[in-house]
């Protein structure tokens, strides 16, 4: 086995070994800033890894029979991941200090839950992916429950993993059915079967899976499909799955929200796209694609309407994640087809790397926000846009970018997933009218925000400390990355031009 094609994965989980154990010998006196060090290193290391290989021309050997791969897609997607830990890291350095009893543990899972993460979006195989997911979630618990002297972090934490047991127990039972038709967890294999068997299960698409054969009820296959994507869309918070979303943003400590909001729907949609690439056959495709529009249109119209009632700023970008979730699976339902898959491709790898950058930007704002305010609830925020006019000005760059407004690179990658559906055919653009009458919906409460921030009233005392300098250089690279994406799109869409296939 060509364990170099590991070695990104290797050092993180060997720094991650290596911080725990130095925590324990660390003096007390700047603890937090040597912890946050070594990750950041650790997380640096295994991001040059990745990129030297990838760019040096190494190519793998082997591919763990099947269960990872090292194509261009994982590269990708595995440096977005590292980028947003390490983003998350920066920002979350006077949070940790001042507010998590234990540092040491929350880089540790920072970087466990990456590494999962990581080990997720190259998944080739139902066992690892799950494993993975494992990983990813285990460790997201924790982490939400670091904040030992808030109640509401227990809270959080215990919802969540309740909601994800539940989810998990379903996606493995749909793996199984999966295993018990294809008699293989790798999906390319399932992909084989299904282009020359699933006639037997799916004789006339949807219609067929109630026909009796041989005595017996065939939907199992059927059932095994809406279970893997209800498992797997629980994980990107899309509704009915995103129960969950609101009261774990909400309770969780900042930087682990930030975390949720990013990397973890980066992961989901990833693995997403790989377990429906092996699901794509004549007869599966349609099912999977109607439930998803339904699922896409559900997200963006929930998501947004609920948001305009939010006051708690965390659980105002709980609902906007979910709303989001909406727009990204209208890319993956146009991975579909041939004529709009590789627009599809673009657009999810060009919005997935956007959407981390302006989310970890905007927490930037917020952690500062919300220290400086001791609150949440949007009321207590006014007038520090004019305060922090810096502050002020990366957050509207966000929001504006959220919203799908130019010169901000969330323009550029609407036009993408929009531009893909369209290419579907005439039959879909209903679904772009959606996305686009949802899009002008989320800039109500997105300027809500603003103006509270630059002209609501309010006598707002001298700030105290100044920022620390990783969370303004987290925000100026959040901000040049957004305007950057959107003159020089070039960057990203050249490389990912060169992925064909998930599995």
């Amino acid at each position: 086995m060509d364990f170099i094609a590991l070695a990104p994965e290797i050092g993180l989980a060997l720094s991650a070994l290596f911080l725990i154990v130095l925590d324990l010998f660390l003096p007390e006196q700047n603890k937090t800033a040597r912890l946050s060090f070594v990750a950041g290193l650790g997380l640096t290391l295994s991001l040059g890894l990745l990129l030297g290989l990838h760019f040096g021309g190494y190519q793998a050997t082997a591919d763990f029979d099947g269960a990872f791969v090292s194509d261009v897609a994982s590269v990708f997607f595995r440096a977005v991941l590292l980028s947003s830990a390490l983003l998350t890291l920066m920002i979350s350095i006077d949070y940790v200090r001042e507010k998590i009893r234990y540092a040491g543990e929350f880089y540790a899972l920072l970087m466990l839950a990456t590494l999962g993460a990581m080990f997720m979006v190259s998944a080739a195989e139902a066992l690892t992916l799950y494993l993975a997911l494992e990983l990813l979630s285990i460790s997201s618990f924790v982490m939400v429950a670091l904040r030992k002297d808030q109640p509401r972090s227990a809270e959080a934490s215990i919802k969540y993993l309740i909601f994800g047991a539940v989810s998990s127990g379903i996606l493995l039972y749909g793996f199984s059915l999966l295993y018990g038709i294809t008699a293989s967890l790798n999906f390319s294999d399932i992909n084989t079967f299904l282009l020359q068997y699933s006639d037997d299960y799916l004789l006339s698409g949807l219609k067929g899976a109630f026909a009796i054969q041989n005595g017996h009820l065939r939907i199992e296959l059927l059932a095994a499909i809406l279970m893997v994507v209800g498992g797997l869309c629980y994980k990107i918070a899309a509704v009915p799955f995103h129960m969950w979303a609101p009261d774990v943003y909400e309770g969780a400590p900042l930087p682990v929200t930030a975390f949720l909001s990013s990397s973890s729907k980066i992961a989901g949609f990833v693995a997403l796209m790989r377990v429906l690439d092996g699901l794509n056959s004549t007869n599966t495709t349609s099912i999977w694609v109607n439930f998803l529009i339904v699922l896409a249109v559900l997200s963006m119209t929930y998501g947004n309407i609920v948001a305009i009632a939010q006051h708690n700023v965390k659980r105002l970008f709980a609902y906007s994640s979910i709303a989001h979730a909406g727009y990204l699976l209208m890319g993956v339902v146009a991975l579909s087809t041939s004529r709009s898959r590789e627009t599809a491709m673009i657009g999810l790898c060009y919005y997935l790397l956007v959407y981390m950058l302006t989310t970890l930007g905007a927490f930037a704002v917020i952690m500062r926000f919300a220290d400086r305010a001791r609150s949440s609830r949007l009321q207590d925020w006014a007038g520090l846009g004019r305060q922090h006019p810096w502050f002020g000005f990366v957050l509207a760059c966000c929001l504006l970018s959220l919203t799908g407004l130019p010169p901000f690179a969330g323009f550029t990658g609407k036009f993408y997933l929009f531009g893909a559906v369209t290419q579907m055919g005439s039959g879909y653009l209903w679904l772009v009218l959606v996305g686009v009458l949802n899009s002008v919906l989320s800039l109500y409460y997105y300027s809500r925000l603003l103006r509270t921030l630059f002209f609501a009233d309010a006598e707002l005392p001298e700030p105290t400390q100044a920022a620390h300098p990783t969370l303004v250089l987290a925000s100026l690279i959040s901000v040049l990355g957004i305007i950057g994406l959107f003159i020089f799109p070039g960057w990203v869409t050249d490389f990912v031009a060169q992925i064909h296939t998930l599995i």
